[in-house]
């Protein structure tokens, strides 16, 4: 009867041996993965038409490098660390002019996502989720924002002004009314028709509708008539003029959901009574509303938000969604 031969220490090391290179070797693809996009989408930020837009008033993205400091105040921050600043990346304007966002309190500042929208950096927003998962969460939401008067990215009764973000809701919260980033009064009413925000609005029976949000609901704000989805990566921009045409309507926001197309303004969901929007710009803030106790949080990744102070035309437009859809790999 043959007996069956064990394996001998120097044959289960070489085992091992080969095991734990073939493991590095892995981990260091994925490495060298995430860098090779994190170098493509700075490359592909710094060769954009964007940059030669005028106008522009605040761009905060992610993939810049030194345009955060964590709470150990390192710029070269961790992921999932929380921060404590995000820095405004606008080259238009001289460092003493731009926003840095920050909050003091200590559960509510958002995280960094080294691999977040396209594998590149993110911000996460729990948005008090308080949850475990791929990011963890408390009960307190996250929020970021500036009150600093002489760097608001918009000028009280500003008429004419763009906005764009690119967001993902987590699982579960397009059905709530989300603020991605809004500029307002800082105060406890925050009235309707006071401040300016890309978000969307949506309920516990129904997903969120995207666009330009001016008020607590539908009937107050410039939203697509079609619903977002979760986990799905999403471009919004609207471009807002209550100057002209006289009066407000329909086509005083024009809207970008991915699209290089703007929404038609047919297909906005009904809405009967149009109010020209009157910003009282005393706070900036990513994450949530700018009321004094913010609410509407954002549950989800933030990757980028640029801010122009006045309506682009729509080849601008374009252009600045041609390069966030070619960025982020983002498609219709």
């Amino acid at each position: 009867m043959k007996k069956n031969k064990a394996f001998s220490l120097v044959e289960l090391s070489v085992v091992i041996l080969i095991i734990g290179i073939l493991v590095a070797g892995v981990t260091q693809s994925g490495r060298l993965i995430r860098q090779i996009k994190l170098s493509t989408a700075r490359s592909i930020t710094s060769s954009s038409d964007v940059a030669s837009i005028r106008d522009i008033t605040a761009w905060f993205e992610a993939s810049t490098e030194g345009v955060f400091t964590d709470i150990n105040g390192n710029t070269d921050v961790e992921d999932k660390v929380q921060i404590d600043y995000w820095r405004d990346t606008n080259p238009q304007k001289s460092k003493g002019d731009k926003p840095q966002l920050a909050n003091s309190a200590t559960n509510a500042k958002p995280k960094y996502v080294s691999s977040g929208i396209n594998g590149i950096p993110s911000v996460y927003f729990d948005g008090g989720a308080n949850k475990a998962g791929a990011f963890p969460s408390d009960a307190t939401p996250d929020y970021i924002y500036s009150t600093d008067g002489p760097t608001m990215p918009l000028i009280s009764k500003d008429k004419t002004y763009s906005m764009f973000a690119v967001f993902r809701a987590d699982i579960g919260k397009v059905n709530n009314t989300s603020i991605i980033t809004q500029i307002g009064a800082n105060d406890a009413a925050n009235s309707p028709q006071s401040f300016a925000s890309i978000g969307f609005i949506g309920s516990a029976n129904d997903k969120g509708l995207p666009g330009f949000i001016s008020g607590p609901d539908k009937a107050s704000s410039w939203v697509k008539g079609t619903a977002i989805n979760d986990q799905t990566d999403y471009i919004v921009g609207a471009l807002v003029d209550f100057v002209a045409p006289s009066p407000v309507g329909k086509s005083s926001v024009k809207l970008f959901v991915n699209s290089l197309t703007p929404v038609n303004e047919d297909t906005y969901d009904s809405k009967t009574t149009y109010v020209s929007t009157d910003v009282i710009a005393n706070k900036f803030s990513i994450g949530g509303n700018a009321g004094s106790t913010p609410a509407n949080h954002f549950t989800g990744l933030i990757s980028e938000v640029i801010i122009f102070d006045r309506k682009l035309k729509d080849e601008e437009a374009q252009s600045v969604m041609k390069y966030l859809r070619k960025k982020y790999n983002i498609l219709n």
